[in-house]
């Protein structure tokens, strides 16, 4: 590990005990007018753009003036248009704790590779703005604009990989649109199922319904995902190996519980069809047992393909612990 990188991780180690979310600070976020809004008023743009937010709320927060254009409460009757920009202030905001214990595993002049614990969020959602991914990276690299070229949910370990050019960035996202990527997981599950390998290939809505979570749906996106049994213990877990082939939004963790084996320790998708909104974990709670174990893509500048693997995360030695059976 060169100087350089070893000095990051350093960097990023020193964040667990100083997450820049504690500190209350004023928290602005964007609200992007889309053009289905065109001619409406602000508030029932707002009303359409984020359903899952109340009427009462909405009303509050201009009551209380923070809905702003520019610098200036806004008015909820004011006609807007398409592509123009208001912004929502937080004041005061604190955030939740994460786990900043991010490790860049490779640096490269146009790519990096990092090692994503859990809980963290990879991008500003919802409670969390500077306790995310992109925001602890954007402190070791203060002069770069590293670009997102996939997801992992907020609970999910592992690998992934950020641009650090445009074009790069471009290319990486096409890899992993055209399903070019190679992606193993490993995950263990509540229940066990018949076959050693089986293929899930129900379709997932492309819109969130109730709280954010997907729902399979014969009119959804195409998904599938390949699945490996590795070991089935004796107190009703297995331990899996999932191959992603397509990559929807919460694939792997909507596929097993429509199957009826949901993710140990997930919070959204549970047992018995259950579902509920969607959240991040706190520190203290048990982990959602799923981890993104290695990664394969074409490098972008030779066109070589590359391959990294993750350590097996803590959870999997407990899960051997169990007396098993096959």
């Amino acid at each position: 590990m060169n100087a350089t990188l070893q000095q990051r991780n350093e960097d990023l180690r020193r964040l667990q005990g100083k997450l820049p979310g504690r500190v209350p600070y004023d928290n602005v976020r964007p609200i992007n007018v889309p053009a289905r809004c065109d001619g409406k008023s602000l508030f029932e743009c707002l009303r359409l753009v984020y359903p899952q937010v109340s009427e009462t709320q909405w009303l509050l927060w201009f009551s209380e003036g923070h809905i702003l254009f520019g610098d200036e409460p806004a008015n909820p009757d004011v006609r807007v248009r398409g592509g123009q920009q208001f912004r929502h202030l937080f004041p005061n905001t604190t955030e939740p704790d994460v786990d900043a214990a991010v490790q860049i595993v490779t640096e490269e002049p146009t790519f990096i590779v990092v090692h994503k614990p859990a809980p963290l969020p990879v991008h500003p959602c919802g409670r969390f703005n500077l306790n995310t991914l992109t925001s602890l990276l954007a402190r070791v690299y203060p002069q770069e604009e590293l670009r997102l070229v996939h997801r992992l949910d907020a609970n999910t370990t592992g690998l992934m990989v950020l641009a650090r050019t445009r074009q790069v960035a471009t290319d990486l996202r096409q890899q992993f649109e055209l399903n070019q990527v190679q992606k193993q997981y490993l995950v263990c599950c509540v229940g066990h199922q018949s076959d050693d390998e089986f293929v899930c290939d129900e379709r997932i809505a492309k819109e969130a319904v109730t709280g954010g979570t997907r729902e399979l749906r014969h009119d959804g996106q195409e998904s599938r995902t390949r699945f490996r049994v590795l070991e089935r213990f004796a107190d009703g877990r297995s331990l899996l190996h999932a191959f992603p082939e397509t990559g929807r939004t919460n694939q792997i963790r909507v596929h097993l519980w429509g199957r009826g084996t949901p993710v140990l320790g997930d919070p959204t998708y549970l047992e018995a069809g259950q579902r509920v909104a969607n959240q991040t974990l706190a520190m203290a709670d048990p982990p959602m047992c799923l981890h993104a174990q290695r990664l394969s893509f074409r490098h972008p500048e030779t066109g070589d393909t590359i391959h990294f693997q993750a350590s097996d995360p803590g959870w999997v030695g407990e899960c051997e612990s169990s007396s098993s059976f096959q």
